[in-house]
């Protein structure tokens, strides 16, 4: 008797007592100390020229005779590298990357403030980045994008433009998470400075309530390092924005994985994006909302160590969950 799709994406979140135990084991396995990513010296920083702004990579080399190709990582919305410290931990030595930040970071350069700040425009950031790296149509890579920039890798490839030999999209935001009464009557109202003023205020609002205090941390700390004309004025040029609906235009293999929730990654999503992709396929690794970000970088070590016509790593096949 066939599964009802509903079933089958109800119990995609869900794990067993095997699956948990192998998770566990994988996880504590790269639970190392790592230095300061950011820190100068620790590794490479390069300046990436995309149209009207720079984009700021960080790159760390790798021998480990294990890896068999790079991992390019592009992190959520505002994200800053302290939150994608776990994540750097589990790769460090272990893979070649390349940390790409997108424009409406603290740490672009952007020539006009009347520049385009939308999704489709930081997808195409992060194909020009890639070109300027040398790895688009020249290498076999592993393009890790999370939340909202999985969100704008997933709009690069409805509108045909983005391409990478392997994509893992990890907690993909269907939609902003910011309120859309928010973003589309309040903000537009509102200067930059007064944004600034009022950030303990709507922080406290929108995440005083999280239960998960590892994540709650992570977004405070992104919203007190913002730069609140770049996140104003990226935020309301995606104040419409929606995945659902569109992700059936993507043809290609898309790996998507989860393995954690919070208020703002809410897991009953990620089945759901990844079922609505012809080929897509969901991989539901169960941690501890603490090592959500440690997860990431096990899924990326593991995708480094096989080349792009292998798939799914060997490791990681005991969790890919049937949508269909």
């Amino acid at each position: 008797m066939a599964v009802p799709p509903a079933d089958l994406i109800e119990s995609a979140v869900l794990a067993s007592r095997e699956e948990s135990a192998s998770a566990e084991e994988l996880l504590a396995a790269a639970n190392r100390i790592a230095p300061c990513f950011w820190h100068p010296g620790v590794g490479e920083q390069i300046r990436v020229p995309v149209d009207g702004a720079e984009l700021r990579v960080l790159h760390f080399p790798s021998h480990d005779p294990a890896a068999r190709r790079p991992v390019v990582m592009i992190p959520g919305f505002g994200a800053t590298p302290e939150g994608f410290q776990d994540f750097y931990a589990a790769v460090a030595g272990c893979a070649e990357l390349y940390y790409l930040e997108t424009r409406e970071k603290p740490s672009s350069r952007i020539a006009d403030r009347r520049l385009v700040m939308s999704v489709s425009r930081s997808a195409r950031d992060v194909q020009q980045a890639l070109s300027f790296l040398g790895l688009a149509g020249r290498r076999d890579f592993v393009l890790v994008a999370a939340c909202w920039g999985a969100a704008i890798v997933l709009q690069g490839l409805i509108e045909g433009f983005l391409e990478a030999p392997t994509i893992l999209a990890v907690d993909p935001m269907h939609t902003l998470w910011f309120p859309k009464w928010l973003l589309r009557w309040v903000s537009p109202l509102l200067p930059a400075p007064a944004l600034l003023a009022l950030r303990p205020m709507i922080a406290r609002a929108m995440l005083g309530d999280m239960q998960e205090p590892t994540q709650r941390q992570r977004a405070y700390t992104f919203a007190y390092s913002a730069d609140p004309w770049k996140w104003k004025k990226s935020a309301e040029a995606a104040w419409d924005f929606e995945l659902y609906g569109r992700l059936s235009r993507i043809e290609r293999e898309v790996f998507v994985l989860n393995g954690t929730r919070d208020k703002i990654h809410d897991s009953r999503h990620y089945p759901r994006i990844a079922r609505e992709m012809p080929r897509g396929r969901f991989v539901y690794v169960p941690a501890d909302e603490r090592d959500r970000e440690r997860l990431f970088g096990v899924a990326a070590r593991e995708f480094a160590r096989v080349s792009a016509a292998d798939g799914l790593p060997p490791s990681l096949a005991c969790f890919e969950k049937r949508l269909r």
